[in-house]
């Protein structure tokens, strides 16, 4: 029993951990190609993201949907995103909206 509570502990911690870091803005200015800007997006995904959703959108926890399953609009993913629902946390001071975007964006990708 006390290796669960610990486990829990550790899984909470880590989950508020990589949900609240701004060093990940992303600068998708005019110089920035397309696929160099969504590259970013994947590594951002990638650490933030797919800790709870998966690597490729097949959740992970319980608690977080299969984004392959996802029929959502790219305006409510956005929303989701940037205010939160449910476990998961608002991104909207975590991450600028350029990013938040691209998030919603890369998701399409895992759509099968």
């Amino acid at each position: 029993m006390g290796r669960l509570i610990y486990f829990s502990a550790f899984a909470a911690l880590l989950l508020l951990t990589s949900c609240g870091d701004n060093s990940e803005q992303v600068d998708s200015g005019a110089d920035s190609s397309d696929a160099m800007f969504m590259a970013e997006i994947g590594r951002i995904y990638g650490f933030k993201c797919a800790i709870c959703h998966g690597k490729k959108g097949r959740s992970v926890i319980k608690t977080a949907p299969h984004l392959t399953e996802s029929t959502m609009s790219f305006n409510e993913r956005v929303a989701i995103i940037k205010y939160g629902k449910t476990t998961m946390p608002p991104q909207k001071d975590v991450l600028d909206v350029k990013t938040i975007e691209g998030l919603a964006k890369y998701i399409e990708s895992f759509k099968e």
